[in-house]
């Protein structure tokens, strides 16, 4: 098997690519100061740049933000695309908007991993498997 991370560089010394045994990592450089709106546009003008891992891959798997695959999903729809959610997002009840990217999320997918049994209640999200974190 081969397994190809993408992930933003959150530390600017770390390399944009690097392969650690048979794990291929890719960072997301991004701007200093980037805010959270312009941080996805610099995320899909990256994904742009490098079509080549989604028509490579086999399985894709997200972990929480499916925002930055949404562009492609349609284009890519055969792919076998799966997603973690983790956590819970604030202190009230979450918004509309949130349980609509949950929602869509869970849609657009083939099936889920739910980090605890809350997303259910509080996202409406059916899990297909549950885990729980450490505490």
């Amino acid at each position: 098997h081969e397994i190809t991370i993408v992930c933003e560089q959150h530390d600017p010394n770390l390399p944009e690519y690097e392969k650690k045994g048979r794990v291929k990592i890719y960072r997301i450089p991004l701007p200093d100061g980037v805010g959270e709106k312009a941080k996805k546009w610099w995320i899909w003008k990256w994904w742009l740049t490098n079509l080549r891992l989604i028509k490579q891959a086999d399985i894709i798997h997200i972990h929480d933000v499916f925002f930055w695959f949404l562009p492609f999903r349609l284009p890519y729809r055969s792919k076998k695309v799966f997603i973690t959610f983790h956590g819970y997002e604030g202190f009230n009840p979450p918004s509309v908007r949130k349980i609509f990217w949950h929602k869509l999320a869970e849609y657009l997918t083939r099936g889920n991993i739910c980090i605890g049994d809350f997303h259910q209640k509080w996202y409406q999200v059916k899990p297909d498997f549950v885990s729980y974190g450490a505490a």
